[in-house]
């Protein structure tokens, strides 16, 4: 029959039981001096060993400093970054060089990414004025490349700065590495969507849906006539202009036509909402055919030929004459004088 003390022997090894008496009882018992021997062994076997840190703490804390001050630095730098990306536009317009290259490098670099994944159709480099624009085919896009690019832009330089500058024990190559792959993807992502999405607005302003301006020029003088534009000669030209254009329904897709260059006369039109969509279309009142950025081909009426023909002959004087006087605009009265 075991000891009726075990369970309280066992307590009072595991920490449960202060009872002095217990040690008296282990002393004259065979049995539970056992049990004790027993447990400290198993005791030992388990014990885990300690370790000291045999550097010196004054280098450690050298090193948690210096982890603290860079990271805070890295930070610093790459918000400058982002507020210098934003303001690196105006490097168009300072004339102290020095500022003017810190401003350019985002832009720069910027405006090579965009080179490298887009092309801007020669048409907006020869024509319009816009070569400079990221997507001249749509205003909306063109900003959000041109000022939210430079400014992710600047993030990345100047924080890369602040490693290329700091700590290399601390902040290693691996880091850096680790840094540049997160504002490359960042920017990759960020560019080629805006990519992809104006590929998407390109088709859509080459099948000409929702027009709201028409720019038409002679070879020496332009005029824009819109929709809402605030100007009701302009808005009567422009409804006139529209209703002509949509006269036979959506223009016919053609693809049998040969072109002549001589006779055709540049177009711009507007669509979109906020009039962000941008198109230059080449125009041949004469053989009625409309040629877009992308070279489709549609058919033109002829009643908005003829618009084209006179605007081309004398601007619509004689229409803003009979605006003038009566407050009223008929293409097609003016046109068949």
């Amino acid at each position: 029959m075991g000891c009726s003390y075990k369970e309280r022997v066992l307590d009072y090894l595991k920490g449960k039981n202060e009872d002095p008496d217990i040690e008296k009882h282990i002393e004259n018992c065979s049995e539970c001096s056992a049990l004790v021997e027993g447990y400290l062994e198993k005791e030992k076997e388990l014990e885990i060993p300690h370790t000291l840190y045999e550097g010196e703490d004054h280098k450690l804390k050298e090193q948690i400093v210096h982890y603290e001050k860079g990271t805070r630095r890295i930070i610093v730098f790459t918000l400058v970054g982002l507020i210098m990306g934003w303001f690196s536009i105006s490097y168009y317009t300072d004339r102290f060089l020095l500022t003017k290259i810190i401003l350019a490098v985002p832009y720069k670099i910027s405006e090579v990414f965009y080179g490298l994944i887009h092309d801007v159709p020669y048409l907006y480099t020869r024509f319009g004025g816009i070569a400079d624009a990221y997507f001249p085919q749509n205003g909306t896009l063109s900003i959000l490349a041109e000022r939210i690019t430079p400014v992710l832009t600047g993030g990345a330089v100047y924080g890369s700065l602040a490693f290329f500058t700091g700590d290399s024990r601390i902040f290693t190559l691996r880091k850096y590495l680790k840094f540049a792959v997160v504002w490359m993807l960042v920017i990759g992502l960020y560019g080629g969507a805006l990519t992809g999405l104006n590929a998407y607005c390109v088709e859509k302003n080459n099948r000409l849906e929702e027009i709201n301006a028409y720019f038409l020029n002679s070879e020496y003088y332009g005029t824009l006539f819109a929709d809402e534009i605030g100007d009701s000669f302009s808005k009567q030209v422009f409804d006139q202009l529209n209703e002509a254009f949509f006269e036979d329904g959506k223009p016919e897709l053609l693809t049998d036509v040969q072109r002549i260059g001589e006779q055709e006369v540049r177009l711009e039109i507007r669509m979109g909402k906020l009039r962000s969509g941008y198109m230059i279309a080449f125009v041949n009142p004469y053989k009625r055919y409309l040629v877009t950025d992308e070279g489709w081909i549609y058919r033109i009426t002829e009643r908005f030929a003829g618009y084209i023909q006179k605007f081309n002959y004398d601007n619509f004087k004689d229409v803003w004459d009979e605006y003038e006087s009566s407050g009223r605009v008929n293409l097609d009265e003016t046109l068949a004088d």
